[in-house]
């Protein structure tokens, strides 16, 4: 499996834990999205840091670029976050009236933001043995 492959299953295992999670807000089955809305917050944003620390600073040294496509991933990630933190109060407090339109943004602006990553940021990432480590790449060992 290439790298790109492993980090396009990244975000769609997030997709599933984000229907999953859905779908228990729709059924209103509170008790069951607390944990589902903790268990999609938690991988999405160990992905994100994932990105954040490795596979972005290594396009940025690839391309000789600080800015650009990774410093517009980064301000994603961050209204990403927020947006998730207002879903997470939101899932609490048990309100549908809220969940259900802020999961409908969440998820446009995750498929927004994921499509752009892998068209944009992951075919141009040669990643070596150190950054697949890094990324906990299945497969991979420290001999090599």
């Amino acid at each position: 499996m290439k790298p790109e492959d492993y980090l396009i299953q990244t975000h769609q295992h997030c997709q599933q834990l984000f229907q999953a999670l859905q779908s228990r807000i729709a059924q209103q089955r509170w008790v069951e999205a607390q944990q589902a809305c903790h268990d999609f917050c938690a991988e999405q944003d160990s992905h994100f840091a994932d990105e954040e620390q490795v596979l972005y600073p290594l396009y940025e040294q690839q391309n000789g670029q600080q800015q650009g496509p990774t410093e517009v991933m980064r301000y994603e990630h961050e209204q990403l976050r927020d947006l998730m933190e207002a879903l997470y109060q939101a899932v609490q407090q048990r309100d549908v009236a809220v969940c259900a339109p802020l999961a409908g943004v969440l998820q446009r602006q995750l498929r927004l933001h994921h499509s752009k990553e892998e068209s944009i940021l992951y075919p141009f990432c040669l990643l070596g043995t150190a950054d697949l480590l890094a990324l906990r790449w299945p497969g991979v060992s420290a001999g090599g």
